[in-house]
């Protein structure tokens, strides 16, 4: 995913996976470890054997196995199968599957073959990658009643606090507000007020190049439409590429993919969510 050299389609789709694998796992990794490990071949038993990553993503060990929260299986290229039944074998508490597959592999035949397993398709969202050759220009954005908008990266506590309350979310603690921290939180501000936000979480990749997974983008809906989120696209971008990152990796809901693609995104293939058969 590098601006010098575009990777082939099958690699570059594959480094996104990762990305998503890996910055995905970090953002719920708040309040306990949530972590990413790639599947060893030897653990995919009772497969077709057919090649591809497969990643789970979940709580490290707790003490309460009562505590556990959801897993999400993700692959990406082996068939349904192969992604069904390690994660039934092994997986500690209830779970889903996130299968990502390239754009020219038709979804139908995918679906199929989950539904056989007794699945239920849960909605697609696009994966999309920008590859930083171009970053947009910050609109002039404004909020509803007129107020100027500027955007920031939070690296104050005083800040980190009010975004919290905004978010209603834990505020960021002091390592996530170093310059070089794994992840990047931006605000929307008008007139001190936090009328927006977004992150870019720093993902090292196995090959140890630098990509970065984009999350969290809310504007609040009286402020919608008004360029405040396009705003803060652009400054993630403009800072990805500043820090050395090869690419910015997504997943968007289907009203948000305009937006990104406006901003410089390409949908690269399409994750789809299966919940598995109830007990």
């Amino acid at each position: 995913m590098a601006r010098a050299h575009r990777p082939e389609p099958d690699e570059e789709l594959s480094r996104a996976v990762e990305v998503f694998a890996r910055g995905y796992a970090f953002t719920r990794s708040v309040t306990h470890p949530y972590l990413p490990e790639r599947l060893p071949e030897r653990e995919r038993q009772g497969g077709t054997g057919r090649p591809g990553a497969v990643w789970v993503l979940r709580d490290a060990p707790r003490r309460d196995p009562r505590r556990y929260r959801r897993e999400e299986w993700v692959g990406h290229g082996p068939g349904a199968a192969d992604l069904d039944a390690p994660a039934r074998a092994h997986a500690r508490t209830h779970f889903v599957l996130s299968v990502i597959r390239a754009l020219d592999e038709p979804a139908g035949p995918l679906r199929e073959a989950y539904k056989s397993r007794g699945f239920r398709f849960g909605g697609g969202e696009p994966l999309m990658v920008h590859r930083l050759g171009r970053v947009p220009t910050s609109p002039a954005a404004r909020t509803a009643d007129g107020r100027a908008v500027r955007t920031t990266r939070v690296t104050t506590s005083e800040l980190a606090e009010r975004l919290g309350a905004a978010t209603r979310r834990r505020p960021l603690g002091p390592e996530l507000l170093a310059e070089e921290s794994p992840r990047r939180q931006y605000a929307a501000l008008a007139a001190g007020e936090v009328v927006g936000w977004v992150s870019s979480v720093v993902v090292r990749l196995t090959d140890d190049s630098v990509a970065t997974w984009c999350a969290d983008l809310y504007v609040p809906a009286e402020h919608r439409r008004r360029g405040i989120a396009r705003a803060l696209v652009a400054r993630v971008l403009r800072d990805d590429r500043k820090y050395a990152s090869t690419a910015s990796v997504l997943t968007a809901s289907r009203a948000g993919t305009e937006l990104y693609r406006n901003a410089g995104y390409e949908q690269i293939g399409e994750l789809l969510l299966f919940q598995p058969p109830k007990p």
